[in-house]
Formats: C-alpha cells, structure tokens, sequence
C-alpha cells in the first residue's frame, strides 16, 4: 500500500476530478465510494485503483480488506492522509474507501438492437434528469431482472449521486446511452414487441387491469414534463397507475418500481 499526504500529489488530483462527467469521459473511470459499493466493484467491474483513508484503515471490514488483496489492484492501492482522501471524497460521512473503476464498455447499436429484438428485458428512461432517480431506477431494473436500460438524454449514470443510488447496479444491468430520441429510435423501428409509456393520455389503460406481456419494453419519463412528444409517437400503449384522489403522478423512480414489479409478478 503506496502511502500520500499531499492534496496537489498527482494520483489525488487525478482521483478527485472523476467528480466530473467530462473528466470522467476522458479518462474511462469513475468512482465508487463506500465499502458496500468497492465490493460491488471487485465482484461485478473491473476496478483500477483504490484510496484508503489512513485514519480509516483499522475501521474497515475484513472483507474490504481481504479485496484489496485482488491481483488486479496491484501496485494500485493507496493510503491517503484526511485532507487527500478528502479531496477526492464526495460523501459527508466518508467510509474510508474509494475505488476507481473502469467505466463498463458500451455495445454497439447493432448489439442493442440484437438484444431488443431478441426480447431483452428492457426499460428506456426518457430525459430523466437527477441523478438519484436513475441511480435508483437501475437498482430497480436489476432487482427485477432486466437486462438493459436504455438512457436517452439523463443524468449520467456513473456520477456519484447516481452511482451511490444505484448500490452497485450499475454493474449488473447494461445502462445504453443515446443523447436523443433520435438516435435511440432505429433500436426499436424493427422490433415486435410494444412500448409501453408511463403517461396519462385520454386512452391510457390502468396498471392492475392492463394485460402486461412479458417482452413489453416500459419507458418512464422526465421527472416534470414527461415523456417527450418524439418518444411517444413511438410508443403503442399508454399506461397509468392508479392512485389516491387529488394526486396526479408519482416521481420517476416510483413509477418505475410499480410499473416492473407488475411485470415482475407475473413470472414468480
């Protein structure tokens, strides 16, 4: 274990910018903070580098420290000073770990469209905008057993909201990101299989008595607007879940959880 005390040593400084989405992009990392989230790391990515907290070192679990132990951090575990560690942490209550992880390799369109085809287990997320609400929607989305999410114009998914929110998630469902709908359209232009909007339209069906087939791909929308006009033209359902008088809607992640676990019911 490397030892380093200084907050401007370059290794820190390198850390402490994959808080950014465009340094994120440049150097194909990004951070997982947290014990429950290196091990998630270790298990399910392909971890680059770890920062331990000095001051932490005797605090943390037998199997953290048994996984710093991987063959494929060698050389690459660092024990920081607090002001170092604290450079690169995002947390208010620090757990003494932080990992750097090689951010998952995107498939291609024509892989995406494959699997759509195919009958993945799919969920699409139209302009969803804070970065919990998709963190805990891909939590979500593996709890039920789908194969890939498709993003189209989000928050990203690796940033540290989103990743703290996924509880690991991020490494066991295939996050697909398009900037518009556009661009994500051609995956579906072929495909059989229905898109089901979470949306109130004058002919919406109502989650409970609504005959959910299980290759139905579920798209849920923006926190204040919706989903977008482009994204619904593509869609042949509409769906809404019914609820208490005088309320209009739920946020994105509930209406995600209700919506999967419809579908999730019918194959227990």
């Amino acid at each position: 274990m490397r030892s380093i005390s200084s907050r401007s040593n370059d290794e820190v400084v390198r850390a402490s910018k994959l808080s950014m989405k465009k340094f994120r992009d440049e150097e194909g990392l990004f951070l997982c903070e947290g014990e429950k989230l290196f091990e998630e790391a270790v298990l399910y990515g392909e971890p680059y580098a770890v920062y331990v907290s000095e001051d932490s070192i005797d605090r943390l679990s037998e199997k953290t420290v048994s996984r710093l132990a991987d063959p494929r951090l060698s050389g690459r575990v660092f024990a920081l000073s607090r002001p170092a560690f604290e450079k690169i942490s995002t947390e208010k209550s620090p757990q003494g770990v932080i990992a750097s992880v090689h951010i998952p390799k995107t498939r291609e369109p024509s892989e995406v469209k494959h699997a759509v085809n195919g009958g993945e287990r799919t969920l699409v997320l139209d302009g969803v905008r804070d970065p919990s609400n998709v963190g805990g929607i891909l939590r979500t989305a593996a709890a039920f057993g789908l194969g890939s999410v498709i993003l189209i114009d989000c928050a990203d998914p690796y940033g540290d909201r989103a990743v703290r929110a996924s509880m690991g998630a991020v490494f066991r469902t295939h996050a697909e990101l398009y900037e518009d709908v556009e661009s994500a359209s051609q995956l579906f232009a072929s495909s059989k299989r229905r898109l089901v909007a979470a949306a109130l339209t004058d002919d919406s069906e109502t989650l409970g008595s609504f005959s959910a087939a299980d290759d139905d791909i579920v798209v849920i929308g923006n926190e204040g607007h919706g989903i977008s006009d482009e994204m619904l033209d593509l869609c042949t359902v509409t769906l809404r879940i019914p609820m208490a008088a005088g309320c209009e809607s739920l946020n994105a992640g509930s209406a995600a959880a209700v919506i999967l676990w419809e579908y999730f019911k019918n194959r227990l």
